[in-house]
């Protein structure tokens, strides 16, 4: 049986789908299932679950997924500048068979802008915008727009990124878009370490520890000592390297979100680059084939921030496509678990994962009784 399209539509650019999503022609839950209240990093939560940077593109896209029972809300990445996304296409369906690892991505994937799913497990994309911006006058006062439209035991994060600008270094940049989001109305803060479809240096400071130390004592400063503060960061290979960046930034910051995609070189059917243009050979890929490696993260993560007795939370993301995979993430190590190429296809992914905790209760209650 195939499944619904996604709420963002992938057949159209980024600029459309800011203007216009998200589109979604299902009905709203009347009442969303009532669980047991969490702390996100201080914050009271409705649970434990959330989405990632990618699909919240702006206010319109964070009430929406509130709607839908999303408690953990990330807006897109902004930046201090404007900046602009790449053309489209920005995401297409991969091929993919079975679970993918950084060690089996020499050889070309192959995507298509179209595609049947017929379960969630069929989904596997690509994704490659670079990180765009509106200009810091119109997402300051979205995002200040988002706080108020989001409901009691929701939390706003926002998502920022540094570049090296004329007379700042790429650290006073970082701690300089955090500091308009904080002054923006962010509940908290997520500095976007890693993502495979930029050109600069930003993209993979995770992989350098000392640089990400030093962007997140920064980045502390100035958003003062108190405010919960996330590193989102990309696939780690072995616990001595995760335990090298945990070192470096676990004083600065309360939470690890790991991971933010896999990257590989996409082509189309014929052969050619299926993302045309300069830097955009390799992308990120997203969805179900890379769930394995996110688990595998989380797992060396884990290990880490428990051999270093650091009091950090984790973030599981990475191929969260159904319930049975939120459990696995938090079965993994991971305190809270966020789904972004899931939510698109399944926007009642919330929902379900909430009625799911209501029928365990239930269980463990009548076990009790």
């Amino acid at each position: 049986m195939q499944i619904p399209e996604p709420v963002y539509n992938i057949e159209r650019s980024y600029e459309d789908n800011y203007r216009d999503g998200p589109v979604f022609h299902g009905r709203v839950p009347a009442s969303m299932p009532a669980g047991p209240e969490v702390s996100f990093l201080g914050i009271p939560a409705n649970s434990r679950l959330g989405i990632p940077a990618g699909p919240l593109l702006n206010s319109d896209w964070i009430a929406f997924y509130a709607k839908m029972g999303f408690d953990l809300l990330v807006y897109k990445t902004v930046r201090t500048h404007a900046h602009p996304s790449y053309p489209p296409p920005n995401c297409l369906y991969v091929s993919v068979s079975g679970d993918l690892a950084p060690g089996s991505l020499s050889t070309p994937l192959i995507g298509s802008p179209r595609m049947e799913p017929s379960s969630m497990r069929d989904i596997t994309i690509t994704n490659s915008f670079g990180m765009p911006s509106q200009d810091p006058s119109v997402w300051q006062e979205d995002v200040s727009r988002a706080r108020q439209r989001i409901g009691p035991g929701q939390v706003l994060i926002v998502s920022v990124v540094g570049t090296e600008r004329e007379g700042e270094s790429i650290a006073e940049n970082f701690a300089r878009a955090a500091k308009m989001a904080k002054e923006s109305g962010a509940h908290a803060i997520e500095v976007n370490f890693s993502c495979p479809n930029v050109k600069g240096t930003e993209g993979q400071i995770f992989q350098d520890p000392e640089s990400a130390g030093r962007v997140a004592r920064m980045v502390r400063k100035a958003i003062g000592p108190e405010f919960p503060l996330i590193v989102k960061v990309g696939y780690i290979g072995n616990d001595d390297e995760a335990v090298a960046l945990l070192r470096e930034i676990g004083p600065s910051v309360n939470a690890i979100a790991a991971i933010n995609t896999l990257s590989a070189t996409v082509i189309n059917p014929e052969g050619r680059p299926a993302l045309p243009g300069p830097g955009r050979e390799r992308s990120g890929i997203c969805g179900n084939g890379i769930r394995k490696a996110a688990l595998e993260v989380v797992s060396r993560i884990s290990r880490g921030i428990g051999a270093l007795k650091l009091p950090l939370s984790l973030i599981g993301v990475g191929g969260l496509m159904t319930v049975e995979d939120y459990d696995l993430f938090l079965s993994s190590g991971a305190d809270f678990a966020m789904t972004a190429t899931g939510a698109m296809w399944d926007p009642y992914l919330a929902y379900h994962q909430k009625q799911q905790n209501l029928r365990h209760e239930g269980i463990e209650k009548g076990h009790h009784d």
